[in-house]
């Protein structure tokens, strides 16, 4: 009786709920993200603006990093300190962009 209650709290400690939601946030995102994305490349081409460069990076930067995260929640053996330095270092360069895009702004 011990062993069942002990296998039962085991399969239960490894149960999370919120896994499913998670992924479907996490799939909505990367979706999100492609189509700015894809609305960029369509507005650079319209306009030939220089500032929406910035804009098209940071989307694609921000595609590869949720696909990273996803794919780092998903499969254990890319759950490593590299892979989260790498989203890390994504998040940096993300935010430099929109530094330099705001800052760029002004001089184009």
């Amino acid at each position: 009786m011990l062993t069942l209650l002990t296998i039962l709290s085991s399969i239960m400690l490894e149960f999370d709920p919120f896994e499913g939601i998670e992924n479907i946030i996490a799939a909505g995102i990367g979706i999100f993200s492609l189509l700015l994305l894809a609305l960029s490349i369509t507005a650079y081409r319209k306009t030939r603006l220089k500032i929406i460069i910035y804009a098209m990076i940071i989307f694609a930067l921000f595609g590869i990093q949720q696909l990273l995260d996803y794919m780092s929640n998903v499969y254990s053996s890319l759950d490593t300190p590299i892979t989260d330095v790498t989203i890390s270092g994504l998040t940096l360069a993300i935010l430099v962009l929109f530094f330099l895009a705001i800052v760029r702004s002004k001089n184009i």
